[in-house]
Formats: C-alpha cells, structure tokens, sequence
C-alpha cells in the first residue's frame, strides 16, 4: 500500500481556491449530465419527465456586461449557489445557468466615455462601426464578472452560459415582439414619456427615481385680457418651473372654487410672448395648493399632459433633447432650462410680475441610471400594453402558483401590479436589440417582423428603413427563464415559432418552470413583475415557483453603502483577505428573514476562525489514527458516547434540511456551527482524547470520528465548497476517486439508542458546570481539583464517565455520593444534581468575592441601562427592529451572567 498523503499543519485558503475550482470546471462536475453516456442522458430526460427524478433549476439573475462583483452580487450568488450544490448532493438533476446581460444605457456609456478620451463622439461612426466597437469592448472587458464568480466558487454549468445579445436570445426577442405586436399588446403612440437629456433616451416610469429637492416656489401674475373680472386684473399662479410659462395653453381652476369660477372661460395672456390662453375649470385642481391656479402646460408635464386631453388643449413644445429651450421660447430659445428659469425670474421681478419666491421642498424625478432631472416629453414611442398580461402575473401569485419568500413582499408586488401603465420599451440608443419594425419611406407604412425587410409590403417601395430604436433591456431580460434554454437552437426558433408553435428541447422540459429566483426587493418592479407577465404568457406557465428577496447589506451602523459615504466593501479583498469558504457563510450567517443584512466583518473573522477550527479537526483526528485506517463497512460496536453523537448529527441533518427547502439560511448555518464547533469539538473530540486510549472503545471512536466528520463536511459543501473537497480528498473512504461536489447527500444514522442523549447529556452538564465554577473562580488552568457530584435519581450514566470527565475538567479526582457536605467546596446547581468544588487553598476567596461583587454591579448597571432603552418608547418605535432585538439579547445576556455570578457569590460567602 502506498504511503497516504500528508495533511498540511495550517490552512491556506488560496491555495485550495487555485486547485479545485479548475478540477470542477474541466472534469463538467457542475454538470446535470456529469458521467452520463448518452443512454443515460436520455433517461435522465424521461425520468424527470416522468417525475420519478427532481430537477432543479436556477438562471442567474444576469448581472450587466459593465459589472463587476459587489456586497449584493456576493450575497446572491452564494444563496444561489448554496441551493445548486445542495439539491445536485440530494440526486436532483440540476443547473445553475450562468449568463450576463448587455446593459444597454451602462454600456454605451462605457464605451462613449471611452471615446470621450480620445475627443471622440457616437457619432463621429456609423452605427455598424459604434456596434463593432461595443462588441470588441465586451470580448476584452466585459467577462470580469465571470472570473468573480469562479473565484466565489459558483457551480455555474458554463455550457450553457448566455449573452442577451447572443444570437438565440436575439431570436426570441424578435418573435417575442413580433406577437405581441400581432396580438395588439405592442403599439407605437406618441405620449407624454419622461426622457433623460443626458443619455438622451427615453425612460420608463420605474426608471424614474423621485427624490426630495431644496427649491422655490414662484408665484407671479397672470394679466388677464381685455377687461377687469370683478375687481381682477390679473391672476396669481405659483410653479416650480416658471420656465415652461412659454408652454403654457392654459390656466386651470376648480370648477367650484368660489374665487375663480367666475373667470371659467375667460382669457388670459402668457408672459413674455402675449399669447392668449383660457382659464378651464377642472377638478384635478387642488384648491388649496398655492394659490388655486394651475398653470398648464400639456408638452412639459405629465398631469397637465392629461389635463390638456381632456380640454384639447395645444401642445407647444419648448424644450429640446438636450432640455434646452426651443425657438417656440422665443428670445430665451438656446438656453438651458435652468439658465431660462433665471432669466425668466428676473424678468418677472423687473416688470413687478413677481409676487414672491418661497423655499420649497419638492419631489422631482432623476434617471436612476444617469442622475439627470428627467424632463417630461412627448414623444413617438413605442409601448407595451401592459394590463393583460399583468392579470395573469397577478392571479399566479393570488393562488399560490408563485410563493414569495417572505409573503409580505407580496404586498408591494401587488400595489404595482394593481396600479399598472403602459411600458415604454423603446430607447434611443445604438446598443441593444433593435426593433424590428421597417418604415416605408415612400408610402409611410410600417411593418413588423421578424427578418429583415428590403422592400414595403404595400407598395413595393425599396425605400425602407428599420426603426432606429433599440428595446428597453428589461424587455430582454423579462423573457431570460425561458430564453435562456430556448436559445440553443437559433434556427428552431425562426423555424418553428412562425407556425406558431414555441419550440421545445429538452433542457426546457427539464428545467423550466425553474425553481427559485433569488434578488433584493428593488427590482421587483423592474425585473420580477416583467418575468412574470412575459414568462406566463408565452409559456402558459410561471417561470419560477418560488421568488427569494432578500434585504440590503448596509454597514455596521445600518447606513446604506454608497461611493459617496465611503463604506462600500469590496468582496473580492474580503474573499482574498479571510477566504472564500469563510466569507460565503459570513454572507449567509449574517442573513435575517426578510430584513437588511448588517455588515459586521467581526462575524467574518469570527467565520475564519471557523474554518481553522474545522481544519484542526480534521489533523486531530488523522494524526490520531492508522496511517492505513478506511472507515469499516460493518460499523463496530458503538458506545453511548458514540451514539449520542450520531444522535445529534441526525438533529442537526433534519434542521439543515428543513432550513434548506424554506430558505432559511442563517438557521443552515447557525445549525451546522453548533454542532460541529460545540457537539463535535467541544464535547466529542474532547470525549475522543480518553476513549481513544481505551481497547474496548477506540474502534467505535474512530468509526463515529470519520463517519460522522465525514458526513458533516458533506453538509458544509453547499456553503464552504473548497476546504470541505480538500479534507474529503485525504478521507479514508472506500473510493477515493470521488469529489464531494457529485457525493450523496447524507441521511440519518439508524438503530440508535436514544437514551444516549439523556446519559450523556447529563455527563455535558456536569463538564459545564465545572469548567463555569474553574472559570468564574479564576482557577488557573493548569490546577487539578476534587470534585464530588450528588445526583437527584440514582443512575450509573454518570459513573460510567468518571476517566472522561476527570481528563477534560482538569480534575484530581471525581466522585459520585447520594449526598455531600464539604469544607472549602463551593456549590454549583444543575438539572441533574448537585455540583462540589474543592477550591480551598487553590483561590483567595475574599478577593474572589470583592472581584464578583464589581462585576455583578457593572452588570447591574448595564440591566438598568438597558431595560432604560427597551422601555423608551420613542426608541422601541422608532428603532429598527433588528436593534431593537439585539439590545433585547443584550439584556437576556447580562441577566444570565448575573445569575450565574450571584450562584457563585453564595457559594463562596460563609
């Protein structure tokens, strides 16, 4: 027999990310087909089909071409990863589909400011040759993404990595738009949309963020015409944007406002450009804002926009692209509307139009991608009508089709849902899926269609061009469960989908609906709503079955991370700093249901301590056993200590599988540390160092160390992949050609005592309580002492272990008597019995006593301090809950502590 490898002294995190993640890759472990020949591939397929195999599947939420991995993208990659590895350990056939999204604004942008550098524009190119050179930038740049996520260890199947751009997604945008356009669910309609002046695009509502801004409030006269209206010569208007007066077609009134519905009809003149508009009546108008007036501006302004179709007002657009002032403004025509704000202010206050100009705090929409005030505009868009295809999305979540996780999320799914508009998709950009519609230039038509179109349908004009346009990226992104397995095959999907048939293949039978999504809850508007509408009308059926939202990582104060503050943590430094394996169950040990994540990078040095520990195991137990030890198949006869331990690695499995399939992933996690750290190490291991020494027990020792240490780095994989292969690798099993990665995920041990977790529970107490009564006492560590032990019922359980518990309390001596009374002991509770302490002589008692004594009033004083917060109401409904909760523990803590000392103190005291 060969000599066995050596297992390192110390762990080295980097060195095993090096090695295994490249034996994964190469050797397809991630695989759903993973040493399958074709014979079984197929009957994989069928057997899934038939339901008498699981599949499981996730798409990852692509992360944009632009990317590259942060504190959001970690924690969800680990989530999903976690749930791969898991149910691919269980036998389910699984994937885990890689794939990036093109980003369209994002990654214009990159490539403009590139450009930018070299005194370049856009336009300095054709389209073709702008294109070109997006594309050279994404095959150079744009796979950053991809190396984090090797180096986070995702067991991502990258045979089936996907671009939405690729030119099988493309496919499917294409027929997409095509039927829903046939079906009328798609229209072209000039609207009011909101337009970004930077990126000079069109933005749909959600892209929209509406944010609290310090400005004024202008109030001025209106002249009225011609005559005097009961004692009025003019009226006073207040705005925010005085420089859309030159818009204006209109001023609006409440029909039933005492004060003005007299003037209902009457007429009165804009500033500046003398053109006559009426006074309307409309019950938009809210009375008591300003001064009653409304000043209407149909092109400008979203509700005057409605307002004026109502009346059939005219629109006059005043303000270009590059919201700068049209020649319509007359002699403010060229400026910028806040350089036209200024001068139209001053002007107003020259000639004594001007009423007043008060601070006022409002709420004003900027483009979530570009920051730039969004200008209201109307415009020749294209649109998505979005109602029908919203009430299926709603009704799969109303019958519990799709389950979100936590449910309430649901509630803010719905109130968008039930509050639906139309979707602007069109954006004007040269990066992304063009629409493909044709525009005759001869006859006006417009045709709709998949291929490509060289001449008009209705007059044979050679005259036609394809819409400029390119859709919105969610459009894209929508359709990615089921584009994403579709894809594969380009020419099926122009074959097929023309007939009307959607094509199938076999990983789309397999896998979709897919299993899980895993997002935060900000994009439940942007992506999630759109997946759900998308997928459930050209399927038929729901994408996923689950949705997962988790919260945001904010910092250790709860702020939000951001540039500006200066708290954003960079993962890859954390990962290459701590470890992979450490900081992928920080991400998850940190995780609470349904709440924001608090950064506390002490947990993460608390992890990597974890990760030591587990590694220490595993020398412990190889240096302590048979260079040629394999674990037995017929399991040797097993002590109650070994029992006990199967006992509790059975709990521990059956939580971490309730944990698994809920979701609950800081339970997985809370759940495999205690047992491992306090059952395994603290309690087990440190039976172990006497059981070993001992004939009769030493075989079932070392069976029940590497069965059951086995099987718990089995449980770890899903969160620490790497250190868990390396220490399976050096495991004596039978076959050591396997990877944990493809092992079987573990079951429960059988034919167990159970008895043996009353007996040898009993024996933990005792250990407990003495290592408490050593610590509180400060006994030095090296100092043996007496101990006498009084049972409550009379059992041998205790006796049995008197070698152990001696060994692992430091004790001279340990006896069991029905009762004791002692000189120079103290006394310690327990459930089970009576706990003595031969202390006399080992430790100053009076000093021992003055020591407790402060200690028991600082801990008073912090149960005052604390109970103080807790009973403030202002801090217990005002502070979030999870501080609130923690103060709470904080409290529990300093309670226990205190019992614990005041046991003590009355003990020691005469």
């Amino acid at each position: 027999m060969s000599e066995r490898k050596e297992l390192p002294p110390k762990y080295d995190p980097s060195g095993l990310e090096q090695k295994w993640y490249p034996v994964w890759e190469k050797g397809k472990f991630f695989s759903h087909e993973y040493s399958l020949d074709e014979e079984g591939k197929a009957a994989q397929i069928e057997a899934v089909k038939t339901e008498q195999q699981k599949s499981f599947s996730i798409v990852i939420p692509p992360p944009n071409v632009t990317g590259s991995l942060h504190l959001g993208h970690a924690l969800n990659h680990t989530i999903m990863d976690i749930l791969t590895r898991y149910h691919r350990m269980k036998g389910d056939a699984s994937i885990y589909l890689p794939g990036m999204d093109h980003a369209g604004i994002a990654t214009q942008n990159v490539v403009e400011r590139q450009l930018a550098e070299q005194s370049k524009k856009r336009h300095d190119f054709s389209r073709e040759e702008f294109e070109k050179k997006i594309w050279e930038w994404k095959e150079k740049s744009g796979g950053m993404i991809t190396h984090q996520m090797r180096q986070l260890g995702e067991s991502v199947n990258w045979d089936y990595e996907r671009f939405t751009m690729d030119e099988g997604l493309s496919a499917v945008v294409k027929r997409v738009f095509v039927q829903l356009y046939e079906e009328g669910l798609i229209y072209r309609a000039e609207r009011m949309i909101n337009w970004c002046p930077k990126d000079q695009t069109a933005l749909s509502n959600i892209e929209v963020e509406y944010k609290n801004v310090k400005g004024k409030l202008y109030t001025f006269q209106y002249p009225l015409v011609d005559a005097e209206y009961e004692g009025q010569k003019w009226l006073a208007v207040a705005t925010t944007r005085p420089e859309t007066i030159l818009g204006d077609t209109a001023l609006a009134v409440h029909p039933e406002d005492e004060r003005y519905k007299h003037l209902i009809g009457k007429k009165a003149r804009v500033p500046f450009i003398d053109r006559e508009i009426e006074v309307i009546g409309d019950d938009y108008v809210d009375r008591e804002f300003g001064t009653g007036v409304v000043k209407i501006t149909p092109a400008h302004d979203l509700n005057d926009f409605a307002i004026g179709q109502r009346h059939k007002l005219p629109t006059i657009k005043i303000l270009d692209n590059a919201a700068k002032m049209t020649e319509l403004a007359g002699k403010f025509a060229g400026l910028s509307r806040e350089e036209a704000r200024k001068k139209i202010v001053a002007e107003l206050e020259e000639t004594g139009a001007l009423i007043s100009q008060d601070d006022h705090m409002h709420s004003v929409g900027h483009s979530y991608r570009s920051g730039a005030v969004v200008e209201p505009m109307i415009s020749l868009q294209w649109f998505v009508s979005t109602q029908p295809l919203a009430d299926k999305a709603i009704e799969v979540v109303k019958n519990g089709s799709v389950e979100f996780v936590p449910k309430r999320w649901e509630n803010l799914y719905f109130d968008w849902m039930y509050n639906i508009q139309d979707w602007c998709i069109s954006r004007q950009l040269w990066w992304g899926h063009r629409i493909p519609a044709y525009h005759c230039q001869s006859c006006g038509h417009t045709e709709v269609s998949a291929t490509e179109i060289h001449s008009c349908p209705k007059c044979s004009s050679q005259e036609v061009l394809q819409d400029e346009d390119v859709l919105d990226t969610w459009f894209s992104s929508g359709l990615w469960p089921f584009s994403t397995f579709l894809s594969q095959d380009p020419e099926k999907i122009d074959h097929e989908w023309p007939q009307g048939k959607l094509p199938q293949n076999n990983a789309l039978s397999m896998f979709y609906p897919t299993s899980v999504l895993v997002t935060g809850f900000d994009i439940i508007f942007f992506w999630v709503a759109r997946m759900l509408m998308m997928c459930t009308h050209f399927m038929q059926d729901i994408p996923f079955r689950h949705i997962y939202i988790h919260g945001l990582v904010r910092d250790a104060t709860r702020q939000k991370m951001s540039k500006s503050k200066g708290n954003v943590v960079n993962p890859l430094e954390k990962m290459e700093e701590y470890g992979t394996d450490a900081f992928r169950f920080f991400m998850i040990g940190i995780l609470p249901e349904g709440k924001d994540i608090v950064y506390d990078e002490s947990r993460l040095k608390g992890y990597q301590a974890f990760c030591n520990k587990i590694w220490n195991t595993a020398r412990f137990i190889w240096m302590n056993q048979p260079s040629d030890y394999r674990i037995p198949e017929k399991v040797p006869e097993l002590s109650m200590l070994d029992q006990w331990l199967l006992l509790e690695f059975n709990a521990a499995l059956e939580k971490i599988n309730s944990s698994l399939e809920q979701f609950r992933f800081a339970d997985y996690a809370s759940t495999i540390y205690e047992f491992l750290w306090k059952n395994f190490c603290d309690h087990y291991v440190e039976f172990a160092k006497t059981s070993l020494k001992d004939e009769k027990l030493s075989a079932g020792t070392l069976y029940t160390l590497n069965i059951v240490f086995e099987k718990t780095l089995q449980l770890l994989h899903p969160a620490m992949p790497y250190i868990t292969e390396e220490l399976y690798s050096f495991w004596p099993r039978k076959n050591k050609e396997d990877l944990i990665v493809v092992s079987k995920w573990p079951s429960a041990f059988e034919n167990l005592n159970s008895n043996a977790l009353i007996e040898v529970n009993e024996v933990n107490e005792v250990i407990h309580k003495i290592r408490s009564l050593r610590s509180n006492l400060s006994v030095p560590p090296g100092e043996k002492l007496n101990a006498v032990y009084c049972q409550n019922k009379k059992s041998n359980s205790v006796e049995t272990y008197i070698r152990h518990i001696e060994n692992i309390a430091r004790l001279a001596s340990f006896e069991v008597k029905d009762n004791f009374e002692g000189k120079g002991f103290v006394k310690a509770v327990g459930e089970s019995g009576d706990i003595f302490l031969d202390v006399a002589g080992k430790i100053d008692i009076e000093r021992e006593k003055q020591r407790i004594e402060k200690e028991l009033q600082t801990i008073e004083n912090g149960i005052k301090s604390v109970e103080g917060k807790l009973n403030n109401p202002q801090f217990k409904d005002r502070a979030p809950s999870e501080l609130v909760a923690e103060e709470q523990e904080k409290l529990n803590g300093f309670r226990h502590k205190f019992e614990q000392l005041a046991e003590i103190l009355k003990a020691i005291t005469p």
